[in-house]
């Protein structure tokens, strides 16, 4: 793990305090967390507390103001920070929604998100990972694989957009995210550029040219229009284009690597030339 993201999860430990349960179970709905398991997320050491728990306490169907619910949902974030930057699906739907108790909406802070329901120091901590967080994402180049029944190239999962998703339910600003994107010229910052336009093209098993009508690949977007938005439209730019032929000409030749980035390249193509004629119209 990066030191500077093991460092911010480390100040989460710090700034959010472990909870004092005197013998109470943590607040769960009874119909989607056992009592066993309500239990257990009480007396179990929150640095050790497994994906699998942490996953039924991010499923309840609770709400931050039943009784100690609000100071819970602190006292889990550092585990949950940790889980996530491990790699461990730590949600049941996936890590898109690991954070969704802090964002707004009957799981979340009702009308508010964490930045502005907590203090300054709390929201910080929670900045401070994201950003780490996500620096990491771009420094791990996404892989890819070759799809037997049509020998396709496609990428085996979307970490960006996975990582854009979880931020934006969870309230976060993805600004100084997209920020970071566009400073960083590194290779695997590019094929993850290529895997999001990848995510949203067109496809046998899935006939629509979701980034052409303004949309993402991720069905969990469903709730989140601003953020998609912002993204395509950061997407949907002749600098991106310009990014993708730069990493393809990097690419070893014929490669996996070079296929995707040329692919993702002569899609953003196509969609902003439909969009200037659509103008020009």
């Amino acid at each position: 793990m990066p030191n500077e993201l093991s460092a911010a999860i480390e100040n989460a430990y710090a700034v959010f305090p472990e909870m004092k349960w005197r013998g109470r179970n943590a607040t769960v709905c009874p119909c989607c967390v056992s009592e066993l398991n309500a239990r257990d997320l009480a007396r179990t050491p929150r640095r050790e507390l497994g994906a699998d728990l942490i996953g039924e306490y991010l499923g309840s169907a609770h709400h931050v103001d039943e009784g100690s619910a609000a100071q819970e949902a602190r006292h889990f974030l550092p585990r949950i920070f940790e889980l996530v930057a491990d790699g461990e699906e730590t949600s049941l739907s996936g890590n898109e929604c690991a954070l969704i108790r802090l964002g707004n909406g009957a799981l979340g802070w009702g009308d508010k998100t964490y930045r502005e329901a907590w203090n300054s120091r709390e929201i910080a901590a929670v900045d401070r990972f994201l950003i780490a967080y996500w620096r990491s994402v771009l420094a791990a180049a996404p892989t890819l694989f070759e799809r037997p029944e049509t020998h396709e190239i496609l990428f085996d999962d979307c970490p960006a957009e996975d990582a854009l998703c979880m931020v934006a339910k969870a309230g976060g600003d993805l600004a100084p995210l997209l920020a970071i994107w566009e400073e960083d010229r590194s290779f695997a910052a590019a094929l993850h550029v290529a895997s999001i336009v990848s995510n949203a093209t067109a496809r046998s098993w899935r006939p629509f040219a979701l980034l052409a009508e303004g949309g993402l690949g991720n069905p969990h977007w469903e709730d989140q229009p601003e953020a998609v938005a912002t993204i395509v439209a950061w997407l949907i730019r002749p600098a991106q284009c310009k990014r993708l032929i730069d990493a393809f000409m990097q690419a070893e030749r014929d490669s996996r690597e070079s296929v995707a980035l040329a692919e993702a390249h002569d899609e953003l193509e196509r969609v902003l030339a439909l969009r200037w004629s659509g103008a020009k119209a």
